[in-house]
């Protein structure tokens, strides 16, 4: 990639668009054009393209389509939609599928130069990264920005000896950061111990951390090491710290503060050298506002911060992460016959807002593996919780868009079918209300239904009963 200049890809039905902006990035890029989505998707699946600029309004395949294909074909590319039907809906659902940008014509070509030179720079280190694993730090896979920018982070911090403090909501890979952390840094040679805080009880936790003498309490038959002993050397990693209590947080600020800890029940001081670092999905800042955590303790943890964004908030590392945990099943045998997840699939992943985040994510593509009833995984087989629909209707398409026909007219909703979800989504699965809004005859309705894979009976709520007729 050093020695090549990067590629753009122009995607439009219009010639003389095509030739403007080859004309425009000639000096920066190579360029390669395609009249249509078809040819387009050829290009992406047998040439390196780094950024993908494309027209919404085509005959045979919308932008949003070519958007989707190619972040499948082309994860790694930059994509940028041009259009002269631009709104804030638009706008949002390219962005929600992993677009970079959007123009509208008419366009300055310099303007235009512009947004593309960006994508440009933010492809080209990405490419690099997509190097077989998509490992952007040892064990965690991704390939977005964010995460890109989370890389960079830890990098540096690792090269220091300072405290970490990880902050994330749970399922976000706070302890796979921790160890990256260490193997990254000149401690690597030593142990990673780690230990969840909120897993042990609240009495046994002092001794786990710092041992303890022989008669110190009940049961302790015999001298014992705790993990600052364990980990000298090397690294300590304290999950869910927000879960201590408040007199063994004093104890953790003083062994912090002298590099030395007591075991229990003994009187004698023994030096420790340990990288503590430290995680949790609680809220520190307001803890020490409430007086539920140590002030000092806080300043102590919050030396180097490093906060790992939701999976909802990066949802270009979700087709990555899905492959790549089936790709686990299928080596170990539990889905040896998979090759794959149906479009509808990936796109019902890709959607959700993943409260458990990667956690949940490998969880919901071990259980497909489970249940698919052939080689592809299809919707059916995915958890009920990942089909749910939203309960808010946030950016519900049918509440700018009126019938079937103006729908598709508007060249948005993948063939109609994220118009029909969004319209069952607003009529609670009513097929015959449904129907009636889009301009469409029911048993039409049925056909198309069935021909897009959307099952009405998914968006009924428990609390309101489905109609007669529906």
């Amino acid at each position: 990639m050093s020695e090549q200049r990067p590629t753009l890809l122009v995607v439009d039905d219009k010639p003389n668009m095509l030739r403007l902006m080859a004309k425009v990035m000639k000096q920066d890029a190579a360029v390669r054009t395609a009249e249509n989505g078809a040819e387009a998707l050829r290009i992406l699946a047998s040439e390196p393209i780094d950024v993908v600029l494309c027209d919404l309004k085509m005959p045979d395949m919308d932008g949003l389509s070519v958007l989707r294909a190619s972040k499948r074909l082309r994860p790694q590319a930059e994509f940028v939609l041009m259009t002269a039907y631009a709104t804030v809906g638009t706008a949002v659902e390219a962005l929600k599928l992993g677009a970079y940008d959007y123009l509208t014509k008419p366009f300055e070509p310099d303007a235009a130069r512009v947004t593309l030179l960006r994508a440009l720079s933010r492809a080209a280190p990405l490419e690099q990264a997509a190097e077989p694993g998509h490992e952007v730090l040892p064990g965690l896979i991704a390939r977005s920005r964010v995460m890109q920018e989370l890389a960079e982070l830890v990098k540096r911090v690792a090269d220091s000896n300072a405290t970490a403090l990880i902050l994330g909501e749970t399922g976000t890979g706070k302890e796979r950061v921790a160890r990256a952390v260490h193997e990254l840094s000149p401690r690597a040679s030593r142990r990673f111990v780690a230990l969840n805080c909120a897993a042990v009880p609240a009495e046994l936790l002092e001794s786990e951390l710092f041992g303890h003498a022989r008669g110190a309490f009940t049961g302790a038959t015999g001298d014992r090491k705790g993990l600052f002993e364990e980990a000298d050397g090397g690294s300590l990693f304290l999950d869910e710290v927000g879960d201590m209590r408040p007199s063994l947080q004093a104890k953790l600020t003083r062994a912090l503060e002298e590099r030395a800890i007591r075991r229990v029940g003994e009187a004698k001081e023994r030096s420790v050298d340990v990288r503590l670092i430290a995680a949790t999905h609680r809220d520190l800042e307001s803890m020490v506002k409430a007086g539920t955590f140590r002030e000092d303790l806080w300043y102590r943890l919050n030396v180097a911060l490093i906060r790992i964004p939701p999976l909802r908030d990066r949802r270009e590392d979700i087709d990555l992460l899905a492959r790549y945990f089936l790709s686990e099943q299928v080596e170990r045998s539990h889905g040896a016959r998979i090759r794959g997840l149906s479009e509808a699939a990936s796109e019902a992943l890709r959607t959700h807002d993943w409260p458990g985040n990667v956690r949940q994510l490998r969880s919901a593509v071990e259980r497909a593996c489970v249940m698919a009833r052939d080689d592809e995984i299809g919707l059916s087989a995915l958890p009920p919780e990942v089909l749910r629909p939203s309960e808010d209707g946030e950016g519900d398409p049918v509440l700018a868009e009126g019938t079937w026909a103006e729908a598709l007219d508007k060249g948005r909703f993948d063939a109609g079918r994220r118009y029909l979800q969004a319209l069952m989504r607003r009529f609670d699965g009513r097929v015959a209300d449904a129907a009636a809004h889009a301009h469409v005859e029911r048993e039409s309705f049925y056909r198309l239904l069935r021909k897009h894979d959307v099952d009405a009976a998914m968006y009924r709520r428990r609390s309101t009963p489905p109609r007669r007729g529906s």
